[in-house]
């Protein structure tokens, strides 16, 4: 009964855990300890944090306790050198995360990753490092300075993890994009996640967490999609890096449901429709950094899988000369776009960087003097000056229907996203023959084939001769990775096979850490550009094959696709297995 009745006692057992830990070992001040219940700073940082400031005890006498306490390890590295982590770490945990929590990674075996904490608050970490991690967590107590010295050595100012914070949840605004279509049709709005607040607690705050993570991974690897594929007993994630998807941990099948509601809700999609293929976008932003994404779902037989295209409007080249031509293809290039009328093809499969090129040139066009219009689907990145259409099948607008519009706004400057039937192409052809320059792509091997895949849609050979100015295939290689990369030689029978000097250095993967274990880090592109002059269109108007058009194109000095890629394999740029693999059949 008297110890009930005893206020003190009543004190003590109140007291937070690290109060009552320090005691257990050492008498406290009684007159610190009021000050830090009565500190104004009370619920703004953690309960450690003022326990240090107030003086009632160091930060090593904390981590002493909690170790001791909780029988785990601590982490008490010198002081007066650089903290025993290797920096390659910093990728497996966001730093949004290790930051609003105070935690550090140490180290990774690939099953278990061991993590400097300061708070026992952070131990409740376990599950959701698991889930963005797929390992298992082992809790090491440390000093908060360590943990301060830790995030600074991994997460560097300036590093796209710390500059995108992108494993913290979303707060999102609407931005209207296009104006209502009709009475029946409200207007379309990408939402915005903001990549700079902390998630909600619970079960809603991992799926947000985990949904940033994969956001975070494909942004600081530079990823061009993200796929997320439900299988009978698990799923998988995966990024497409440099042209190769890589596997990353993917959610407990028991979220995956709340993930890709999660996704669809972003991507303003009905999340009740399952059976049907749906598009949608999401938009990322930290600070004045924006990313958006193109979605997409598809019903497969155990659910539904979503790919995400990444669309970094900075990652694009601003002027041609950042392409990769080389002096003559450059020239080429750049007198056939300023011909006041014509048309230029750019072929090549998809995820081939022919977007990335049309909106190159278009940039190079883009001035007060020229009225440029485009009709995409979809409308991929957003220029200013550039009037850009975006084409909606289920009301009319397709791109036949969009030119014919084009013709009576006094355009300069056509781009149609795609030549897909024979009434785009034709429309095409008689818009380039009445004073305006065109621009479009088709899917063809090489540059030349894409004439014999005009005429396949009816146009007539007349009409190909006297209006297309240039032809251009592209193709994206993998770059060698300049910190591992091995030089060798070739053997005189492969030398002699693609016309490379069995004498010259050429190099070829070996993989690190900065790549991946790949060999390659980033792409290039190779082209091949045919300039249409009067030798060539005589031959497409009397019906030669491609294979004397491209002799023809060789013997003025244009080169092809092979020749373009083996140029980078003599230039130390790719490998040769990397160049065969994409652009010799």
């Amino acid at each position: 009964m008297s110890n009930v009745l005893n206020p003190t006692r009543a004190k003590q057992t109140s007291d937070p855990l690290i109060v009552r830990l320090l005691q257990s070992v050492t008498q406290l001040d009684p007159d610190r300890l009021e000050d830090l219940y009565n500190s104004p700073s009370k619920g703004e940082v953690s309960f450690e944090e003022m326990v240090i400031r107030s003086g009632v005890a160091n930060e090593r006498q904390i981590a002493e306790a909690y170790a001791r306490h909780y029988l785990m390890p601590l982490f008490d590295p010198p002081s007066d050198t650089p903290p025993p982590v290797d920096p390659g770490v910093a990728e497996i945990l966001p730093s949004r995360l290790c930051r609003d929590h105070l935690i550090a990674p140490l180290s990774d075996d690939g099953q278990t990753i061991e993590v400097a904490v300061f708070s026992p608050d952070s131990l409740l970490l376990a599950d959701e490092v698991k889930l963005i991690t797929g390992r298992q967590m082992r809790p090491l107590f440390t000093t908060l300075s360590v943990i301060e010295r830790l995030l600074s050595v991994l997460y560097e100012e300036g590093s796209w993890t710390s500059s995108v914070s992108s494993s913290t949840a979303a707060s999102f605004e609407e931005v209207d994009e296009q104006e209502d279509l009709d009475d029946e049709e409200t207007a379309e709005a990408t939402e915005i996640v903001h990549l700079d607040q902390a998630p909600p607690p619970g079960r809603d705050g991992r799926i947000i967490r985990y949904v940033n993570s994969i956001f975070e991974q494909a942004l600081q690897s530079g990823a061009s999609d993200i796929h997320i594929e439900p299988y009978e007993d698990n799923c998988r994630v995966r990024l497409r890096i440099d042209g190769s998807l890589t596997e990353v941990a993917p959610p407990p099948m028991q979220l995956l449901n709340s993930v890709i509601s999660r996704l669809k809700v972003l991507s303003k999609m009905d999340i009740a429709e399952r059976r049907l293929p749906q598009d949608g976008a999401i938009g990322l932003r930290s600070g004045e950094h924006r990313v958006d994404m193109r979605v997409n779902t598809c019903p497969t037989v155990y659910g539904e899988k979503i790919v995400m295209r990444v669309l970094d409007k900075n990652a694009l080249p601003h002027d041609l000369s950042s392409l990769g031509l080389d002096e003559r293809q450059f020239q080429d290039l750049s007198e056939a776009i300023r011909s006041p009328h014509g048309l230029m093809l750019v072929t090549g499969p998809t995820g081939s960087g022919k977007s990335t090129t049309l909106y190159s040139c278009l940039n190079y066009l883009n001035d007060s003097e020229t009225n440029i219009c485009t009709v995409e689907d979809p409308v991929e990145f957003k220029f200013a000056g550039i009037n850009q259409v975006q084409t909606r099948s289920k009301v009319g607008l397709t791109f036949s229907s969009a030119l014919r519009s084009f013709l009576r706004q006094d355009p300069d400057v056509i781009m149609v996203g795609e030549v897909r039937d024979n009434e785009t192409a034709d429309i095409c052809m008689r818009a380039a023959l009445t004073g305006h320059f065109v621009f479009s792509t088709l899917h063809t091997n090489d540059a030349l084939s894409s004439i014999t895949r005009l005429k396949d849609m009816g146009i007539e050979s007349f009409l190909l001769s006297s209006t297309i100015r240039l032809l251009v295939a592209q193709r994206l290689l993998r770059r060698l990775c300049n910190e591992c990369k091995t030089p060798t030689q070739l053997d005189a029978a492969t030398a002699a096979r693609y016309g490379i000097d069995p004498k010259t250095v050429v190099f070829k993967p070996a993989g690190c850490s900065r790549c991946r274990e790949t060999g390659y880090r980033g792409r290039l592109a190779v082209f091949e550009i045919i300039r249409i002059n009067t030798e060539i269109a005589e031959m497409i108007q009397a019906g030669a094959t491609v294979e004397k058009m491209q002799k023809a194109a060789v013997a003025d000095g244009m080169k092809l696709l092979k020749d373009s890629a083996l140029e980078k394999v003599v230039s130390g740029e790719t490998g040769l297995e990397e160049a065969l693999s994409v652009c010799v059949h």
